[in-house]
């Protein structure tokens, strides 16, 4: 004989179903140049990486391991527990996966905004957002011998979980293109 189970402890374990499914798809991220991203987020990235930048895809003729020592920014090994050493809670930079050859440099590069402050929209309206946005690009630099370098950037899809544990659980991933132009 067969007891079939109460009626409710199933409709619970529906409702805990739908409210879990629910969480977990609710992650706010922002992809594309025109995806919306709050304008006091953008610009609050914007002035982290808009001087680094300058350095970054510029870089000299003094080849790659010169090229790494004059970005100004933190730098995490990759290892999770070497992060409690970094700190973006005012927003930031941490350079990873840094890497040289005589003729190449590669680095990853992680910007957090830092908390937004409370302070309408663009438009005037009300902000209900996520408290900051971070996003994680790759630069990829050529020093051939017969030409200028140059500096190509290579976007992520997704930023190093402990970087990104950094920060606050409401925090939003915004891709490489969001912050172009």
């Amino acid at each position: 004989m067969t007891i079939a189970p109460p009626r409710r402890s199933l409709a619970v374990a529906v409702v805990v179903v739908a409210v879990a499914g629910t969480v977990t798809s609710c992650a706010t991220e922002y992809h594309g140049y025109n995806s919306g991203i709050d304008g006091v987020l953008w610009r609050q990235v914007a002035s982290f990486e808009d001087p680094l930048s300058a350095r970054l895809y510029a870089p000299g003729m003094d080849g790659s391991a010169a090229y790494l020592e004059t970005l100004d920014a933190q730098r995490w090994d990759g290892r999770g527990p070497s992060t409690v050493d970094l700190d973006v809670e005012s927003g930031g930079i941490i350079l990873y996966d840094i890497s040289s050859t005589p003729r190449s440099a590669e680095v990853s590069v992680f910007i957090a905004s830092g908390p937004r402050p409370a302070v309408p929209r663009d438009d005037g309206g009300a902000y209900s957002g996520p408290s900051q946005v971070y996003t994680c690009y790759a630069v990829e630099v050529s020093f051939a011998s017969s030409v200028a370098p140059s500096a190509s950037r290579v976007t992520l899809d997704e930023c190093p979980q402990p970087l990104v544990e950094l920060l606050p659980e409401d925090a939003a991933f915004a891709s490489g293109e969001v912050f172009d132009g």
